[in-house]
C-alpha cells in the first residue's frame, strides 16, 4: 500500500509541475482538529485522507489585483482565479484515479497559510505570512480535500528565516507588527485607506510586507 501511495503522490507532483503549479504540498487532515469545524477539511469532505495545498508565485504585482463588477456586486482576484482553475485540474486528475475530492472555498475555508505550514511548504514568518524557500512570501494559496491517501509533508512550526531579521516589521507603514504580533485591524485600516488604483474597477492592496521580505529574491 505504501508503494502505491508513493506512486500516486509522485504522479500528482509531476502533474502539478506539468500544468504550471509553482508549489504543492500535502497535509494530514488530523492536524486541523485544533481549528473550528468551519475550518477543518472534513467539514467539506467527510472522508478526507489528505489536504492538497497549491501555491502561485506572484511574479508580477498585477496577479494580486482585485477587480469589482459593480453590476453584479462581485469581486474577482486574478491569482485566485488561476488557482481555482488549477484546483479543478487536480480534482479531475484524482477522479481519474478513482478518488473523490472537494475544492475548499476561500471563505469559510481553511487557514491557508497555516495549512501550507502543516504540509511542510514553509513556516509562518514575522510578517504573518507563509515564507517559502524559493518565492519568499510572494505566493497565493488554495486547497483541496481528497480521499486519496497521499504521502504527507512534515509540519513546519518555526521560521529560521526570521531569526535576527525585522525588515518586514520596520517596513510596515501601518505599524501592524510593532507590538510583537500581527495587528489585523491596523493592517486593514491602512490597506483600505491606501488602495493602489489600477483602473476604475481594479485595485491592488498594500503588499509591502510581502515585497520587503528578502527570502526568495535571488
Amino acid at each position: 500500500m505504501l508503494i502505491k501511495n508513493e506512486k500516486l503522490t509522485r504522479e500528482l507532483i509531476n502533474y502539478c509541475d506539468n500544468i504550471g503549479i509553482d508549489l504543492v504540498g500535502f497535509a494530514n487532515p488530523e492536524f486541523f482538529d485544533k481549528y473550528q469545524l468551519d475550518n477543518r477539511p472534513t467539514s467539506f469532505l467527510e472522508k478526507t485522507k489528505s489536504v492538497v495545498i497549491i501555491g502561485l508565485h506572484l511574479y508580477d504585482l498585477l496577479l494580486d489585483a482585485w477587480s469589482k463588477d459593480e453590476n453584479k456586486n462581485v469581486n474577482y482576484h486574478y491569482a485566485d482565479s488561476i488557482l481555482v482553475n488549477q484546483c479543478h485540474k487536480i480534482k479531475n486528475f484524482l477522479a481519474k484515479n478513482s478518488f473523490k475530492s472537494k475544492i475548499i472555498p476561500y471563505k469559510p475555508g481553511l487557514f491557508l497559510k497555516e495549512a501550507a505550514a502543516l504540509a511542510g511548504i514553509g513556516p509562518i514568518g514575522k510578517n504573518n505570512l507563509l515564507i517559502t524557500a524559493k518565492y519568499g512570501s510572494q505566493v497565493r494559496l488554495r486547497a483541496l480535500a481528497t480521499e486519496a491517501p497521499l504521502l504527507k509533508g512534515n509540519p513546519t512550526y518555526e521560521s529560521n528565516y526570521c531569526i535576527d531579521c525585522d525588515i518586514c516589521v520596520e517596513a510596515c507603514p501601518a505599524n501592524a507588527f510593532s507590538e510583537g504580533k500581527y495587528n489585523k485591524d491596523a493592517c486593514l485600516a491602512y490597506c483600505l485607506a491606501n488602495l493602489k488604483k489600477l483602473s476604475d474597477n481594479t485595485v491592488v492592496w498594500c503588499n509591502i510586507c510581502i515585497e520587503s521580505c528578502p527570502i526568495g529574491k535571488d
